[in-house]
């Protein structure tokens, strides 16, 4: 979701500006793995992988600094429940996605939004989360714009 966000890409940015509006607004918080942090240092330009530019690094370090965003620690129960994850499902497929996965898991959160389609979106329901409910794994609901790491005054 990060990098259909950064990426500007045309079929994700809407529902990704939706969900950080969704936020900004007191409507939900949300959360994300630390390793997002990384996860998002490859950015597309012109089709081709490149590294993010390092003002849009320093932005987005800022970005996931704010009031309603939660940044989650990687720690040995993560990593040891992504492992699980990964040895229990076989159509999840990326430690990465694992590990946001796990995360989700062990905080208890409703939904986990991801555009991929093919690993995560096939588990939803179907994964217990820490309080015996299920998770909800879906792609961001529609709507509305805003501006790209926009940090409203306090």
């Amino acid at each position: 979701m990060w990098l259909g966000l950064i990426n500007e890409e045309v079929d994700k940015v809407g529902r990704c500006r939706n969900v950080l509006k969704e936020a900004r607004d007191g409507k939900i918080q949300i959360w994300t793995s630390a390793l997002t942090l990384a996860e998002v240092f490859k950015a597309k330009c012109n089709g081709t992988k490149t590294s993010l530019e390092e003002d849009k690094d320093k932005d987005f370090e800022n970005f996931v600094d704010q009031e309603f965003l939660t940044l989650v620690q990687v720690d040995q129960d993560i990593g040891a429940a992504a492992r699980r994850l990964l040895r229990s499902h076989s159509k999840l497929k990326k430690p990465a996605d694992a590990i946001h996965l796990a995360t989700a898991l062990e905080n208890n959160l409703d939904e986990l939004h991801t555009f991929d389609l093919d690993n995560l979106i096939p588990l939803s329901g179907s994964i217990y989360k820490l309080d015996g409910t299920v998770l909800t794994i879906c792609i961001p609901p529609e709507s509305d714009q805003s501006d790209l790491f926009e940090i409203p005054s306090k």
